[in-house]
């Protein structure tokens, strides 16, 4: 989590990474509007966003950095042995949890709560409740873009903040 006072300095990797991430809550949303309509698309975009993401995670604690990078590598395996279910929920624990944790960054309402609304969204999914799904995607998908339009805002060191805290 950034330390908005502090400007480490930044190398090329450090903004493509930056800007990785933040284009993963975009691919985030459009998956979480496209996974009512069109299940197989929408499945795609929310792995390849929850990869986007964990792969451009700047945590400093290693403990929450791991967990969410390994739920989404583990959401990958799910799906190369073909359990999209469980792929799915993998890839919602990453972006669900990276929700909670940029709440605390920038105070978007409800956005403390998308664990729950994955939770609920992957509910709808796996018991095949249409309107569950629906309702939690579009309420998803809203606070994702949200999101996204909050940290495009923002200057890309803030999502950096100070290097000497990672825990590697």
């Amino acid at each position: 989590m950034a330390d908005p006072h502090i400007q480490s300095p930044m190398d090329v990797l450090d903004k493509f990474t930056v800007c990785i991430y933040r284009l993963g809550f975009m691919v985030a949303a459009l998956g979480m509007a496209f996974l009512p309509y069109n299940q197989s698309i929408g499945y795609l975009m929310l792995l390849t966003a929850a990869t986007m993401c964990a792969s451009s995670l700047h945590i400093y604690l290693k403990q929450f950095r791991l967990l969410l990078q390994f739920s989404t590598w583990i959401a990958l395996l799910c799906h190369a042995f073909g359990l999209s279910a469980f792929a799915l929920g993998g890839a919602l624990l990453t972006l669900g949890g990276l929700c909670f944790k940029e709440y605390f960054c920038f105070r978007v309402p409800t956005l403390n709560f998308m664990p729950v609304f994955v939770a609920l969204l992957w509910v709808g999914f796996v018991a095949k409740i249409a309107v569950m799904l629906q309702i939690m995607s579009v309420i998803c998908a809203l606070l994702l873009i949200i999101l996204f339009i909050q940290k495009c805002r923002m200057p890309l060191y803030f999502d950096i903040g100070d290097k000497m805290k990672y825990q590697i």
